[in-house]
């Protein structure tokens, strides 16, 4: 496995052409141990990010048998993880400030690197997760936890490659979180069963739970990485006639011949391990994960290659163009952000396996669901989410659709009647729908929120959770009067209160925005118009159906668990 990445990852970068050229007399230079070291140690790092975080996975899906895992393989992978991370910080210093490691260090500037270099920054956050990820193991913390926390601590280095830099670079960023996760999931998951599977008592359900997460991933790799490749190349003939273009053409390949693995699994391996053989198994993964190492080391070799010249420019704050607008473009336009989507379609899956769990269901509860979905997805990547980066009213009515309306539809769809839950306190589930708002318009967020894309994502993200868990558990005439109580205080807030995005907005230099003051008081009434129109939905639903049997609630989340 690491022969077969090293060995594609030595090759891929000398084609490449990133590689440790003659020094220009008066121009400074890394020097060879940090040309050919920067790269050889990100694929280590990242063969230790799969390692931790497939130790994770394994963990969860071994239930018992996977103790002992969390005792030994974890903490052990994520220190050398979180040193791998130590060194990359060096090497990368080294290589930004174009001179060896030891003049980089005596030149005193990895202060400054780490704290406000986009690059020391992500992997300086990376050392911190994965020393976190260390001593909660000590300390017991649950596998699935530590999981998250693992996917988290891969997310940082996508906005220090090329993605960042990219003319598309929020779609760009996106797409790259999300090819990290898959891949590092994927991949993990399959070194984790290699690895612990001969001494689990329970295999066979560990890898029939792993095949269908394989599955999800595989689609969401080839997915995100058509749309990252996509932005980078910006056409196809850059796909044959650039050597950035060759390599991801090899990627591709590899991804074909992963996706054959996959259906050798699913068609012959894991019916052999129903008879009792895991040798099958154990065999076809093991070439399965030298090919996985391979492409990682292309991976590697890719993200130091530098990509063929940008297209057409684009808006320099946005990131992309944007036509003067009208409102027939909020139809018209739109940005397909997959990892949005993501999100939204296994919303969707699940909610299907649920109600096929059930048997007999409403429909309309059905349609109910997705046409919240609907909603959301359009708030998210339709053209209200296009426009909402650029004018306060219509960034509101995106607030409004992935909030309100689309939360109150897919409360309709009875949700927690399909899925295991905790109860949550409606006292909770107000307070964390409420507290969006003040913390939006009363400090520097929004504005943050507008040009950060990490804190755009986890804010959309959040109103949409909030919403639904507050529209699910809260008695409707109780939402309809915490619902009044936002829109009175943004109300206050947007009419007495000052201009929201004062920075933002003008520094679009867009000459087609609307009067910030009069745009500012319809984004409140629009706001509140749709919350009007999704209450009254909320309060009018069938009130004299009867209700889900409780043993059927019951034996479903008996089958999930």
């Amino acid at each position: 496995m690491l022969f077969a990445g090293f060995g594609v990852l030595l090759i891929a970068f000398w084609f490449g052409g990133d590689r440790d050229l003659p020094a220009i007399r008066g121009l400074p230079s890394p020097g060879p141990l940090t040309s050919w070291g920067l790269p050889v140690v990100r694929l280590l790092h990242d063969l230790c990010a799969v390692a931790t975080t497939g130790s994770l996975l394994a963990a969860v899906l071994l239930g018992q048998d996977g103790r002992s895992i969390m005792r030994r393989a974890v903490p052990r992978w994520a220190l050398a993880w979180a040193a791998t991370a130590a060194v990359t910080v060096l090497l990368t210093l080294s290589d930004f400030v174009g001179v060896p490691i030891g003049e980089a260090l005596r030149s005193g500037a990895l202060s400054t690197f780490v704290l406000y270099v986009p690059q020391g920054l992500a992997f300086l956050t990376v050392y911190g997760l994965t020393l976190a990820i260390t001593l909660l193991t000590f300390l017991r913390a649950k596998p699935r936890f530590l999981l998250g926390l693992a996917l988290l601590a891969l997310l940082p280095p996508a906005y220090a490659g090329h993605s960042a830099s990219a003319n598309d670079h929020d779609f760009a960023i996106s797409s790259l979180m999300l090819h990290l996760a898959a891949v590092t999931l994927w991949v993990g998951g399959l070194f984790g069963l290699l690895v612990f599977l001969r001494r689990a008592d329970r295999p066979l359900a560990a890898v029939r739970r792993f095949s269908t997460i394989a599955l999800c991933c595989y689609g969401a790799v080839a997915i995100s990485g058509a749309v990252n490749a996509w932005v980078r190349l910006g056409s196809v003939s850059q796909l044959f006639g650039s050597r950035y273009g060759l390599l991801v053409l090899g990627k591709v390949v590899a991804l074909v011949v992963l996706g054959f693995f996959g259906w050798r699994h699913r068609r012959s391996t894991i019916a052999a391990m129903e008879a009792g053989a895991r040798a099958p198994f154990l065999r076809l993964a093991g070439g399965e994960l030298v090919l996985m190492a391979a492409g990682m080391g292309l991976a590697v070799a890719l993200s130091r290659t530098p990509p063929p010249p940008g297209g057409d420019s684009t808006h320099a704050v946005l990131g992309f163009d944007l036509a003067p607008f009208a409102a027939g473009r909020l139809v018209t336009e739109m940005r397909l952000d997959p990892l949005l989507l993501l999100v939204v379609v296994a919303a969707g899956i699940a909610y299907l396996a649920g109600v096929r769990r059930m048997g007999s269901w409403p429909r309309w509860r059905t349609v109910a669901w997705f046409a919240g979905l609907l909603v959301i997805a359009y708030g998210m990547v339709g053209g209200v989410g296009v426009y909402a980066r650029a004018i306060f009213s219509v960034h509101m009515v995106q607030y409004a659709l992935i909030g309100t309306v689309g939360p109150v539809l897919l409360a309709l769809g009875a949700p927690l009647a399909l899925m295991p839950y905790r109860r949550v306190s409606p006292v909770v589930a107000a307070v964390a729908y409420v507290a969006p708002f003040p913390l939006l318009f009363l400090t520097p967020l929004y504005e943050i929120s507008q040009s950060v894309l990490a804190v755009r994502l986890v804010v959309v993200l959040y109103l949409v959770a909030a919403g639904v868990v507050f529209f699910v558990v809260v008695r409707p005439w109780a939402a309809v009067a915490v619902v009044g109580a936002v829109q009175a205080a943004l109300a206050v807030q947007l009419l007495a209160g000052g201009i929201q995005g004062r920075a933002w907005f003008p520094g679009l230099e867009l000459d087609w925005l609307p009067s910030a003051a009069a745009d500012q008081r319809l984004g409140l009434l629009l706001h509140a118009g749709l919350a009007l129109v999704a209450l009254l939905t909320l309060t009018q639903r069938p009130a004299k159906e009867a209700p889900v049997p409780e043993p059927e609630i019951r034996a479903v989340h008996a089958i999930v668990n």
